[in-house]
């Protein structure tokens, strides 16, 4: 993955976690009301499964790719300066990223030591809890790998043996429910999302809501203890420094809404049911939303095999770096294609053309540079008559101009009348030959208005047989075939030209006459170019 790549999914993931995180806060109050703290509590999945939603391949476009026509050309030199901040501003944010994300590690990591060390030498006791030579923030339940419940100094001094049973079911709860691997989960999107306010104050209210559904499942198992439940939060002393992985009481602890949600009645078991509804519609509707709103993936696919086929040529031109890209396609059918500019930015572009009124084509599409989407053209255009695109990234760091030209081939070339064909090599033994052959298309205009015609083409052929560059010498009528020859004489494998026992480049002319009426002979000798 580019730098480029990273940033853009970095910016994903930002987006959908921003949106679900403003719609807990929304809704986390309401829900409590109606609820319980427990379903507020859970809420809280909408920001995972969103994060999660973005990350999976999004909603595939199917596209059939452009086949490149020579190899790309570079025109002119350019300026090395403008290239390079084009190449490297991606990987300067990427390194203020990966900067902010360590410095916000190690805050939570000397967080994490700061609390640790504080509660002095910790002694394992004979019922597998551990105890600590301080109080502050205590009890708590820490250890990632090894969940272990710390107790304060004075612990069976300090709280009745009713108030024990309590403190320790809630420290409990917090182990049987994983609440210290979702704090680490909070933790870690700390890091990586340093620069979102947001994330801050969700973390914070998560841990909030998750201490208020904690005491609302310690009242729900002990009917009748509310008021000691009570006096043992009261006897809790505050941490001096957070715990970012664990559970515990800390500075900000929101103690007066913990002892008034102790007033509330306990959830029933309807009231269970419609939390679980609620969080996994919630978080299924926000997922979704999360993944249908990236942008759609690119997918190769085959050339349709029914309906109208198009001919449609571009020449790209990327910060002077050419190339030219040729398809059949059908209409409705999305192509695309791909080019590096001398600049060294990735432009991709993705077109549908579909049929309009009075007879012109709709040509719609999107042009992306590095993965960033720059123009959405709409285009209306005519069979046989350019049409032309010209866009830049937003700071004027390239340019990429379009010309297209589509013609129409007619009905699917595997049905098409086929022209009958004549090849006349150059002069001189060992030139390149071919019997492989597949006929033209014979386009459906022509046909339609009875069109016959010749097309003179002259073919590059490179040592392995292939042809590498396809001139129209002449042709008539003018322009009529000479997309569908062309298209048809790419597809041919040529024996190469000899010299000396061995292949070698070489060039052939090639006559073809489009007739619909297959009797018909020619007689004419074609001449050497």
């Amino acid at each position: 993955m580019t730098s480029t790549e990273l940033l853009s999914t970095l910016l994903e993931t930002t987006v959908a976690s921003s949106a679900a995180i403003v719609l807990v806060l929304l809704l986390r109050g309401p829900v409590r009301a109606w609820l319980g703290a427990s379903a507020s509590y859970l809420l809280w999945l909408m920001l995972p499964t969103a994060l999660l939603a973005v990350l999976l391949p999004g909603p595939q476009l199917v596209a059939v790719p452009m086949l490149a026509v020579g190899t790309p050309l570079q025109v002119a030199a350019q300026d090395g300066a403008g290239a390079n901040l084009v190449t490297v501003w991606p990987q300067w944010l990427l390194c203020a990223w990966l900067a902010g994300a360590l410095l916000m590690a190690l805050r939570l990591l000397a967080q994490q030591r700061r609390f640790r060390k504080a509660l002095g030498v910790l002694q394992q006791r004979s019922d597998g809890l551990w105890q600590a030579q301080s109080s502050t923030g205590l009890p708590a339940a820490m250890g990632l790998l090894r969940p272990m419940i710390v107790l304060p100094t004075g612990f069976e001094q300090r709280y009745s043996p009713l108030e024990q049973q309590l403190v320790l079911l809630h420290e409990r709860i917090h182990l049987q429910r994983g609440d210290i691997a979702i704090n680490a989960v909070l933790a870690l999107l700390q890091c990586l999302y340093w620069f979102n306010p947001l994330l801050l104050l969700a973390q914070r209210r998560c841990r909030e809501d998750q201490e208020l559904s904690c005491d609302e499942r310690v009242i729900a198992q002990m009917a009748g203890v509310r008021r000691s439940y009570g006096d043992a939060m009261l006897k809790t002393g505050l941490a001096q420094s957070a715990l970012p992985v664990g559970c515990h009481w800390q500075n900000h602890h929101p103690l007066k809404e913990r002892i008034a949600m102790l007033k509330r009645p306990v959830p029933g078991k309807k009231q269970w049911l419609a939390m679980l509804v609620l969080s996994v519609t919630l978080s299924t509707i926000t997922g979704y939303a999360a993944w249908a709103a990236q942008p759609g993936r690119t997918a190769v696919t085959a050339l349709s095999e029914a309906g109208t086929v198009y001919m449609t040529r571009v020449q790209a031109n990327a910060d002077d770096t050419q190339q030219q890209f040729e398809l059949h396609q059908s209409a409705g059918t999305p192509f695309a294609f791909t080019l590096e500019s001398a600049n060294g930015v990735a432009w991709s572009a993705e077109f549908t053309l579909v049929p309009a009124d009075a007879g012109k084509l709709r040509l719609q599409g999107t042009l992306k540079a590095d993965g960033a989407l720059v123009s959405s053209p709409d285009l209306l255009v005519m069979a046989g008559k350019p049409a032309a695109v010209e866009v830049t990234t937003p700071g004027g760091s390239s340019l990429l101009a379009l010309q297209l030209l589509i013609s129409e081939v007619g009905d699917n070339p595997q049905t098409a009348s086929a022209g009958k064909i004549s090849v006349e090599p150059e002069a001189g033994e060992g030139d390149p030959t071919t019997d492989l052959m597949t006929p033209p298309a014979y386009p459906k205009a022509a046909v339609e208005n009875s069109v016959s015609g010749k097309v003179v083409l002259r073919i590059e052929v490179n040592a392995e047989g292939r042809a590498t560059d396809v001139k129209v010498e002449t042709s008539q009528p003018q322009g009529v075939f000479d997309a569908a020859a062309v298209e048809a004489v790419r597809k041919w494998k040529f024996n190469p030209a000899q010299k000396d026992g061995k292949a070698v480049a070489g060039a052939v002319r090639v006559p073809i006459w489009f007739d619909l009426d297959e009797n018909v002979t020619h007689t004419e000798e074609g001449t050497g170019s």
